[in-house]
């Protein structure tokens, strides 16, 4: 058999797997031919046989060009299009999910915190009351309030941890000016 005569049958052999594949039609592009040609060799069909080259397009289908798809194609397209998101593994889900939860319950416990460290800095700046000689200071209580009421609303705004130093802080403070307010009685 000559060269010719190999490729003529090879060639009968093709127009008889696509006439048998209808209504399915395949595009007209080399790379369809090349890729069941590949596969029959692949697996050692004979090239001459119209069934080899129907097996080959059966089972290659997905990575063909197509200008009328089969109806496998159609029916595999149309199940990935409906099939659900594939499900994670179980144990990673429900880790991402606790970390979620545990992050969530955090950010309630640093916030009920927050509050409290607040509320607990008012009642030290109300808690403020200055005495002299001769009773109450009012011009000092007052100041004091204010100067530590603006530093309160300033550290409201940043994290729990800002709070708690800002709350050691402000104690700190009025300890200090307590002290300084008794050491200058004594020396008067």
């Amino acid at each position: 058999m000559t060269q010719t005569e190999a490729a003529q049958k090879i060639t009968a052999a093709v127009y008889e797997a696509e006439r048998r594949i209808l209504p399915a039609r395949l595009a007209n592009v080399p790379s369809n031919l090349f890729a069941a040609a590949a596969y029959i060799a692949a697996h050692g069909l004979d090239n001459t046989n119209p069934e080899s080259f129907v097996a080959a397009f059966k089972a290659i289908y997905k990575s063909l060009d197509w200008a009328v798809k089969p109806a496998k194609l159609l029916a595999d397209e149309k199940n990935d299009e409906n099939k659900p998101a594939t499900l994670e593994n179980v144990r990673v889900s429900e880790q991402k999910r606790t970390e979620v939860v545990r992050a969530g319950e955090q950010r309630d416990k640093d916030a009920k915190e927050h509050a409290a460290l607040v509320a607990q800095c008012k009642a030290v700046i109300e808690g403020y009351n200055p005495t002299t000689r001769n009773g109450y200071d009012a011009r000092d209580r007052q100041e004091a309030q204010a100067s530590w009421t603006k530093d309160l609303n300033e550290a409201e705004k940043k994290s729990v941890e800002a709070m708690r130093v800002f709350t050691k802080s402000l104690v700190a403070k009025r300890e200090k000016r307590y002290a300084d307010r008794e050491a200058a009685r004594g020396r008067l």
